[in-house]
């Protein structure tokens, strides 16, 4: 039976294997390598090709009668809410032991980081030498000081849930505690299934900061075994498996987006009902989440930026001492990957 493996690293080319050929194949971009046949994926020692096959945004899921009731401007992916807009509107929402926003950042870095895109953050900067160096500048501090002064500053963001997760934050959401919960697009099945009867719920797209409604997202991918003795078959099936109408039947059933522009296209992704198309009008805003490339990020996620975003989004240091962990604590974590 062919082999066929899922994960969520992107390709990379090993140096010296010659010149990399990117086609399209039912309108989304693959890589070929040249023995193969022509959808392939495959591990070539410690390094992983993948077909990018479902991608998912991060959104605002919001009370639609709070929201309406409130008077505030409902944002449309023509017309969202800049970052300082969503942070007054947060703040308008709130009183009474009652929340704007709800901040889910158990895992505060991946979110951080793919939202600043919007902003103009980059974090990681790669120079002339192929070397990465962090620098935390003016665009990487829009979402990271919007989300710290709701908390911390305007009381708009309910300060309990910046440890939780996602799915711990809809029995407040649900309940009337929050009128908004920035989730990943695929929570919408969580909310049809668990939102008692009559709740009246929406998809907002996240806030544009000076690069549009961009966001990094790190996409499914379909790989195929190295050690597979049916790599023509397994690549074969990929190829069937991704084919416009099984993509988007793949995308349905997972309540996430396909990465093939063929398949973005079919009208069964671009419905009102449980708002598809806000999300899909999203699609062409979506890049490779910053991180994907740079060698040594899990250490520096793990042992310096999580506690970081974890300590600033808490009140317990400053956005100077952010900075300064960030870049003198994690370039000594990254220049130990490129030596």
């Amino acid at each position: 039976m062919p082999t066929a493996t899922e994960g969520t690293r992107t390709a990379r080319r090993p140096a010296g294997t010659g010149p990399r050929r990117t086609v399209t194949a039912h309108g989304a971009w693959f890589l070929v390598l040249p023995a193969l046949i022509p959808v392939l994926v495959l591990s070539v020692g410690p390094l992983l090709y993948g077909v990018p096959f479902l991608q998912e945004p991060r959104v605002l899921v919001a009370n639609a009668t709070w929201l309406r009731r409130s008077g505030v401007r409902i944002p449309t992916p023509g017309h969202p809410w800049s970052w300082t807009e969503f942070r007054r509107i947060t703040e308008r929402l709130s009183g009474g032991g009652r929340y704007g926003v709800a901040r889910p950042l158990k895992e505060p870095v991946s979110a951080t980081l793919n939202l600043s895109l919007s902003a103009g953050g980059r974090m990681f900067h790669q120079g002339a030498d192929g070397k990465v160096t962090v620098r935390f500048e003016a665009g990487d501090e829009v979402v990271p000081r919007t989300i710290h002064d709701q908390a911390g500053i305007d009381r708009s963001a309910s300060p309990t849930t910046l440890g939780s997760g996602g799915s711990d934050t809809l029995p407040g959401f649900f309940g009337g505690r929050y009128a908004m919960v920035p989730l990943g697009f695929s929570y919408r099945q969580q909310i049809v299934q668990q939102a008692p009867e009559g709740f009246d719920w929406q998809v907002l797209p996240a806030p544009a900061g000076a690069d549009g409604l961009a966001q990094g997202v790190s996409p499914q991918t379909l790989s195929v075994a190295e050690d597979s003795p049916h790599k023509k078959e397994a690549v074969a099936f990929v190829d069937f498996l991704l084919r416009p109408k099984n993509m988007v039947r793949l995308a349905l059933g997972d309540w996430m987006l396909p990465t093939g522009t063929r398949a973005l296209a079919d009208p069964a992704l671009h419905t009102a009902k449980d708002d598809w198309a806000t999300g899909t009008a999203l699609a062409a805003h979506l890049r490779p989440a910053p991180a994907q490339s740079v060698r040594g990020y899990a250490e520096w996620k793990d042992k310096v930026a999580t506690p970081a975003f974890q300590e600033y989004y808490s009140g317990a240091i400053g956005l100077g001492e952010l900075r300064e962990r960030l870049e003198k604590d994690g370039n000594l974590v990254l220049a130990r990957y490129q030596r």
